[in-house]
């Protein structure tokens, strides 16, 4: 009888193991994919606030900064005031923030916050919820810095600060 049961015990965590080294491998080649998709700007839909579709086939150069945010996260209301308070607006860069809150709480979010209108930052609406799927990335705020050929030069996934990001842009160029 012991012999048995230990049989079916060895069994059981040879199939445990077994299962999570398969796991594992899919989550790296998936994550090897995505790497290779955001390599280059990838192909993206989302809509602005005034409800239009907004295309990265509208992007024909660099640098960009992509932030995906959400108007009741601290760490990017922080992260999205230390971008707009910096030189990077005016520099330049292209800042596309991007969040799966509904269009009215980023309109809300921008009016509390009193930020100021740059015509080089866009306020865009995943409410498709294709964020993660595009950049393979779900954490909020996640940042990502295409360099002058739409060639990703940096990730950041996290809150980070604004002279980080400023420093990347400037190696990219």
């Amino acid at each position: 009888m012991r012999k048995v049961i230990l049989g079916s015990v060895i069994v059981i965590v040879v199939l445990f193991i077994s299962f999570l080294i398969i796991g594992m491998g899919k989550k790296v080649q998936n994550r090897k994919l995505i790497t290779e998709k955001i390599a280059r700007l990838p192909s993206f839909s989302f809509m602005t606030l005034s409800n239009e579709s907004f295309n990265s086939s509208e992007i024909k150069k660099g640098p960009i900064l992509i932030v995906h945010f959400h108007p009741e996260c601290e760490h990017c209301k922080y992260e999205i005031s230390e971008i707009l308070k910096s030189d990077i607006p005016t520099s330049g860069v292209t800042i596309i923030l991007v969040s799966s809150a509904h269009p009215d709480s980023i309109k809300t979010f921008l009016y509390r916050n009193n930020y100021p209108d740059y015509p080089s930052v866009i306020f865009l609406a995943d409410t498709l919820y294709n964020f993660e799927n595009t950049f393979g990335s779900g954490i909020i705020p996640s940042s990502f810095i295409y360099n002058r050929k739409l060639n990703l030069a940096k990730a950041f996934h996290g809150e980070v600060n604004a002279e980080a990001i400023l420093k990347y842009l400037n190696e990219s160029e």
